[in-house]
């Protein structure tokens, strides 16, 4: 059985994929900084240090892509709600996001 993904579907993944490299690059610039950077003062546990990723990279990635979230033509676009974008950073990076808050700023996860 062969699967076909048709145009639009095939946009809304690349700009899925688009998003998470903008997680991924967000993730690297902290892995980048020495331990106990400003922002370990800046977010007070782990939590918080992950709503701001996940805030950040939403922000980067709706600036990026107005049209996608504002396009109601055939063409493309979506008006799907982004609390999809969160379970995707949360699903695939919440866990290893807290751990390195933990690493790099020498606090406890809990």
């Amino acid at each position: 059985m062969k699967i076909i993904i048709t145009e639009n579907q095939n946009y809304i993944l690349r700009r899925f994929q688009q998003f998470i490299e903008i997680v991924e690059e967000q993730i690297e610039g902290y892995e980048l900084n020495d331990d106990n950077p400003w922002w370990c003062s800046a977010f007070y546990n782990p939590d918080i240090f992950v709503d701001a990723l996940i805030e950040r990279c939403i922000n980067i990635f709706i600036e990026d892509n107005w049209h996608f979230f504002h396009d109601n033509t055939d063409k493309g676009g979506s008006d799907m709600d982004i609390s999809v974008l969160n379970k995707i950073v949360e699903e695939n990076y919440g866990n290893y996001v807290r751990n390195l808050y933990v690493r790099k700023c020498g606090r406890n996860r809990f």
